[in-house]
């Protein structure tokens, strides 16, 4: 971030002015504290509203209290869990925070030591590297690059005609589960045919699944614009463009794509920060997971300069406003996660989806958004 963002992030979480939330039905209204303290127990910077901000909303202490719930809870091989490890990974860098690191380490001794399995061949199956693969960079202990490597690589064993892995499915969601672990491959080998991969699957989603308001839809065949759908596709790109030179091949229609989905965002979100299940549908649920998404890849847009900080600034502050005071509680759970969702013509089915707490997609996204959170602010 340039010295002019810097400026202008200072004056807007310095001077913006949002309501208080309203505590929810059966909760204690936090304390009030005088607009712009915090506790002198609490780190970070604290955003601002029209009473003070409330203890416990910080980036820092909201990811904390995720990533000690996550740990404290069995560990496992699939996505959303290892969507929410990778989280824990890259929050505890950027909070420096070792003990978080070491905890998240020995969740995936088992694996590494071939006392658990993991699964390949899937999209959501091989994208269980990006853990081995964040845990090489932090550490640099190679069995973690090999066995992260080798999922990366297996996805294009038997690569299609047009060069995208075998495991395509043109669900939007794939766009993250095939770009991030090439990505990751990319930023721990540094050799650039992962980053190749990454931005031809990319940019090949993007042509098929994007319309003209920005957003994308789940399938070809499911004309949705799901909110986790998105925010995987948002996610994505974000890791992509953090990688991607300027002189890439692609990159100047990945920019494009990518600046046309945070412009259509910006249109979708509620007044209250929250963006919601259906996004051009107000009338269904806010949903935390796809909010989170939207806002680490928001941020990482406004970091790398390719966004406007003084236009998407206040949705940003807006949005974790919202998501840290009214989506996490006391015990570390994001509530009111959208669960798994399949690809579906009907809108019913995306509409009726249940909503869990402490759901992983919900702690993966929120972690995200919390470690981007900290980074903007350095």
């Amino acid at each position: 971030m340039n010295d002019f963002q810097k400026t202008v992030l200072f004056l807007v979480i310095s001077l913006l002015v949002l309501p208080a939330p309203l505590a929810r039905a059966g909760e204690k209204a936090a304390p009030e504290i005088s607009a712009g303290t915090a506790p002198e127990t609490s780190p970070g910077i604290y955003l601002r509203n029209s009473t003070g901000t409330a203890p416990g909303t910080s980036p820092e202490e909201v990811g904390t209290r995720i990533a000690e719930n996550i740990i404290n809870r069995r560990f496992g091989w699939r996505y959303q869990k290892v969507c929410a490890y990778y989280g824990a990974l890259i929050f505890a860098e950027a909070s420096n925070n070792g003990e978080i690191a070491r905890q998240i380490e020995a969740g995936f001794q088992p694996y590494e030591e071939g006392k658990r399995k993991y699964r390949r061949g899937h999209v959501d199956f091989n994208v269980f590297g990006i853990w081995p693969l964040e845990l090489y960079q932090q550490t640099g202990d190679k069995d973690y690059l090999d066995i992260g490597k080798d999922l990366a690589d297996h996805e294009y064993e038997d690569p299609r005609p047009d060069g995208l892995t075998g495991l395509t499915r043109f669900w939007v969601d794939d766009m993250f589960m095939v770009g991030a672990l090439q990505v990751q491959a990319y930023r721990s080998t540094g050799e650039e045919n992962y980053l190749d991969r990454a931005a031809l699957q990319i940019i090949t989603y993007i042509d098929s699944l994007q319309r003209p308001n920005g957003l994308f839809y789940h399938r070809p065949d499911a004309p949705h614009y799901w909110g986790r759908g998105n925010g995987w596709g948002a996610a994505a790109l974000g890791e992509l463009l953090s990688e991607l030179p300027a002189d890439h091949l692609y990159y100047d229609r990945v920019v494009t794509a990518y600046r046309k989905m945070m412009q259509g965002l910006l249109q979708y979100q509620g007044s209250d920060g929250m963006w919601h299940q259906l996004l051009d549908n107000p009338g269904s649920f806010t949903e935390p997971s796809c909010t989170g998404m939207f806002l680490y890849s928001m941020i990482t847009g406004v970091d790398l300069g390719i966004l406007p900080a003084e236009t998407y600034l206040p949705a940003i502050e807006k949005g974790w406003n919202a998501l840290a005071s009214d989506f996490v509680n006391e015990k570390g759970e994001v509530i009111d996660v959208c669960m798994w969702t399949n690809a579906k013509q009907r809108v019913g089915y995306y509409l009726r989806r249940p909503r869990i707490t402490g759901d992983y997609h919900g702690q993966a996204a929120v972690l995200w958004a919390a470690t981007a959170m900290l980074r903007l602010q350095e």
